[in-house]
C-alpha cells in the first residue's frame, strides 16, 4: 500500500490521504504559529481517520486558548481528556513530528486533504440526490433544493480557503522576515551579480529564460540546476522535454568536471579527463535532482509528477522546464498555437509554481527577428508565439552573446544574462563569461582565476 491511501471498493468509495493528514499535524506540532496560517482552511471533520480529526481539534483547542500546541502539550491535553491511550499514545504523535515536512510545504498538504474532504462530500451527497430523485412522488423541486444545498455547501468550505483575515498573515509574516537576516529569502543561481539583482529565486514564481536558438537557454538552466541541487542540495525536478537525460547528463559532466565537452560526447578522454570527471561522481550521485526526459508533456502530467516527488521526497523546492514552446496543452481542444502558450504559462504559475509554493524555471524561445544586433539585445516584444509568457512571468531573464550575431565582435566570450522583467526588483545586465565548450557559464571573476591557472 502506498503513502496515499485510496480506497476504492467500488465507484463510490471514499478518498483520503492519511500520509498528508499525519504531516499536517507534524507541522502543526513542530512549526510555531502554523496553525495561524490555516485560518479556517480545515476543519476537524477534513480529515477522513477519526484519530487525526481528535488530535487536530485538541491542536485548536491548546492554540485558541493561548497555550503551546506541541507535541508535549498536545500530549498533555489528551492524556488529560482520556483519550491519549485510544489514539496511539506519544509514540504516535512523536512519529507525525518525525515525519513533518517543511513549513513551507503546509499549503500543499492542507490542499490536498481539502480537496479529498470536498471529494467525500460530492459523493455521499451525490448519492443523497440520487436515492431521493428516485423515491416514488418525490417533488423534483424539492431534490433539486437539496444538490443546490449540496453545490453551497462545497463552494463555500472552498472560498474560505482563498480568503484570510490581514490579521492571520502578521506573525507568519514576521517571522519571514526575521528569518531573512540569518538566510537568504530565495535560492541562488550560481551567478553573483544576478543573484544580488534578483535576491535570489523565490516560491510561487514563475522565472522565463528566454533566448534565440542555440543562444543558451538550456545551459543557463543546467547552470542553476547545478548549483541548487549539486551544490546547494535543493530538491529538484527538471523536466527535458528537448533533450534526452543522458545528453542532460553529459552537459552536468563537463561543467562539473571541466572536462571538454566534445571529449566526453565522443568517448575520447584520456586519464586526466577521466580523473576529473569520476572525481565529482559522488556529488552527483548524492544531488537530489529528479530527471524526465518523457515528451509530450502537459501541465497536468507535469504537476503530477512534481506531486509524486513531493511524496517521496518530503518537499520540493525548484522546478525546471525546457522548454515551455514543447509542453502540450492542458485539454486536446485547444489547438491554436497562441491559446496552448498561454495554457501552458497559466498552468505553470498557477498549478505548480503557486499551488506547490516552488519556483518554476522555464525555457523559452525567441521569435526569429532579423533586426537583434551584437549591442542591442532582443525584447519581451520577441518572446514567441504569446504575450502570455511576459505578463505571467514574475521575471524574464533573456540571454543573449554578441558574437552569436557578430563573430567579429570585441565582445567574444561574453554572455548577457538581461533580466528584462523582474516584478520585485529592479531591471538590468549581467555579464557573465561563456564557457561553451564545457557547456556552461562562470562568473568573470572565476573565468579569470581558470585561465591565469
Amino acid at each position: 500500500m502506498s503513502s496515499t491511501e485510496l480506497a476504492r471498493n467500488d465507484e463510490r468509495a471514499p478518498v483520503y490521504d492519511l500520509a498528508a493528514e499525519k504531516l499536517i499535524l507534524g507541522v502543526l506540532m513542530t512549526s510555531p504559529g502554523a496553525v495561524s496560517e490555516l485560518a479556517g482552511q480545515l476543519d476537524a471533520d477534513d480529515f477522513y481517520s477519526p484519530k487525526h480529526q481528535e488530535i487536530f481539534a485538541a491542536i485548536l483547542t491548546l492554540d485558541s486558548a493561548g497555550n503551546p500546541s506541541d507535541a508535549t502539550a498536545v500530549t498533555g491535553y489528551l492524556a488529560d481528556q482520556g483519550s491519549l491511550a485510544r489514539l496511539g499514545g506519544a509514540p504516535f504523535l512523536l512519529d507525525c513530528c518525525e515525519a513533518a515536512p517543511p513549513r513551507v510545504q503546509l499549503g500543499y498538504y492542507v490542499e490536498r486533504v481539502g480537496k479529498l474532504a470536498d471529494t467525500r462530500t460530492v459523493e455521499a451527497g451525490a448519492l443523497q440526490v440520487a436515492h431521493e430523485a428516485t423515491k416514488p412522488g418525490r417533488d423534483l423541486d424539492e431534490v433539486a433544493d437539496l444538490a443546490q444545498r449540496l453545490a453551497e455547501k462545497v463552494t463555500k468550505r472552498r472560498g474560505a480557503t482563498s480568503m484570510v483575515p490581514l490579521g492571520s498573515l502578521i506573525n507568519p509574516a514576521l517571522d519571514r522576515i526575521e528569518e531573512r537576516l540569518n538566510q537568504k529569502p530565495g535560492l541562488d543561481t550560481g551567478f553573483t551579480q544576478l543573484d544580488e539583482l534578483l535576491g535570489g529565486i523565490r516560491r510561487k514564481q514563475l522565472v522565463t529564460v528566454a533566448g534565440a536558438t542555440s543562444m543558451g537557454k538550456s545551459i543557463t538552466l543546467i547552470d542553476f540546476a547545478r548549483r541548487m541541487c549539486i551544490k546547494d542540495k535543493q530538491v529538484g525536478a527538471f523536466f527535458s522535454l528537448e533533450m534526452g537525460n543522458d545528453e542532460v547528463f553529459e552537459r552536468i559532466l563537463a561543467a562539473q568536471s571541466g572536462v571538454l565537452h566534445k571529449r566526453i560526447r565522443t568517448g575520447q578522454m584520456d586519464d586526466h579527463d577521466w580523473r576529473r570527471a569520476t572525481a565529482q561522481i559522488g556529488p552527483m550521485t548524492d544531488a537530489p535532482l529528479l530527471m524526465s526526459d518523457k515528451g509530450g508533456l502537459n501541465v497536468p502530467a507535469i504537476t503530477r509528477a512534481c506531486e509524486e516527488v513531493i511524496r517521496t521526497h518530503g518537499r520540493l523546492d525548484v522546478v525546471f522546464v525546457d522548454h515551455l514552446h514543447l509542453v502540450k496543452a492542458s485539454n486536446s481542444r485547444i489547438i491554436e498555437r497562441t491559446a496552448i502558450i498561454e495554457d501552458v504559462a497559466a498552468g505553470l504559475k498557477e498549478s505548480i509554481a503557486m499551488e506547490l509554493d516552488v519556483p518554476v524555471i522555464a525555457a523559452a524561445q525567441l521569435k526569429r527577428n532579423d533586426n537583434v544586433k551584437s549591442d542591442q539585445p532582443p525584447q519581451l516584444t520577441d518572446l514567441k508565439g504569446s504575450s502570455a509568457i511576459e505578463q505571467t512571468s514574475n521575471i524574464v531573464i533573456v540571454v543573449h552573446r554578441p558574437e552569436y550575431y557578430d563573430a567579429e565582435s570585441p565582445r567574444a566570450g561574453e554572455t548577457d544574462f538581461v533580466v528584462a522583467k523582474n516584478r520585485d526588483g529592479e531591471k538590468g545586465t549581467v555579464t557573465v563569461a561563456s564557457q561553451l565548450h564545457l557547456s556552461r557559464f562562470v562568473d568573470f571573476s572565476i573565468n579569470r582565476t581558470e585561465n591565469a591557472a
